[in-house]
This record gives C-alpha cells, structure tokens and sequence, in this order.
C-alpha cells in the first residue's frame, strides 16, 4: 500500500512537471510570434515609405510631384480597409500662400509645369491619433508618421522663382 502510494505521488509530480514545461513552451511561442509581428510592421513600414522616398526633395519637378499624388493616391484606395495608419495625407503650400490639407487629385491640378518644389515630411514626430484637421495644420507639432512607422503627412511646397540659387525657411522647416 505505502509503495502504490508513493507511485501515485511521483505519478502526480510527474504530470504537474510536464503541465508546467508545456506552458512555458507556450508562453515562448506567443511571445515569438508577437515579436515576428513587430518586426514584420516595421518592415512593412519601410516598403510602404520607400515609395514615397523616392519623391523627396527640395527641387522636385511637377511631374514627379503629380507622380507622387498618383502614388499617394494609389496608396490610399488600394490600402487595408479599416487600417487609417496606412492612409498618407498631403499638405499644399503654394510660394504665396498658407498651407493646407489637399487631396492628390487636387494638388496635381495645382501643380505647374516648369515649378520645382519642396517634398517631405515635415518632422520625424509620431502619434496615432486619426483626427487630421485644418485646425492642427499650423501646429509645429503636428506629427508625420504614425506610432507604427508609416508616413503620416507629406507636405508639398511651391519654390519661388529664387529657390535654385537660395533657400528659404518657411513654418515646415
């Protein structure tokens, strides 16, 4: 009787072992797999920015500036539905005249042959906040990527005749 009992307790000590082995291994996969998914976003992120990237500057022509709407607009009805992080916004600023949110399609009407202009992202500032308003705008602080690491707000601005020879500064910078 002693020795079934002492059988039973080992038995007993065995399984809680394997139980607890068992869980571990799962919490190291879970944790794994949420650390893949981080480094899959980031990665992601970079793909994402790099077509856009490639239109920065701050003496673009208008035909790469109306490729980059194409982009951005390509972009933001192709993107994951429900996913506003992936969504890039765009502010105008012509030489004269204060800066606003345009769609693609309007800023390549605005857009002139023969202009160069400023491409960029305003700030290396990130937030995940979703209201972009006309108000926040004008705000230094505005930021212009998301939490995540995809661009937020590209802004577009109109050189003046001068701009080959020098460069201004203008609230963006």
């Amino acid at each position: 009787m002693e020795n079934a009992s002492k059988a039973l307790i080992i038995a007993g000590a065995i399984l809680i072992s394997i139980l607890i082995i068992g869980l571990g291994v799962f919490i190291y996969q879970q944790a794994q797999s949420t650390v893949s998914k981080v480094k899959l976003n980031s990665q992601e992120a970079q793909a994402q920015n790099q077509q856009f990237d490639n239109y920065m500057g701050s003496k673009v022509s208008a035909q790469a500036v109306k490729q980059l709407c194409t982009t951005v607009r390509t972009n933001n009805i192709t993107g994951e539905t429900g996913d506003e992080t992936k969504k890039v916004w765009l502010v105008y600023q012509p030489q004269s005249g204060t800066a606003e949110f345009k769609t693609p399609s309007e800023i390549s009407k605005l857009v002139k042959a023969g202009k160069t202009y400023d491409v960029n992202v305003a700030n290396d500032k990130a937030d995940d906040t979703g209201d972009i308003t006309e108000d926040k705008l004008d705000k230094v602080d505005t930021a212009a990527y998301w939490k995540n690491g995809f661009i937020k707000v590209i802004t577009i601005k109109e050189n003046g005749a001068s701009s080959a020879s020098e460069s201004k500064t203008t609230e963006w910078d």
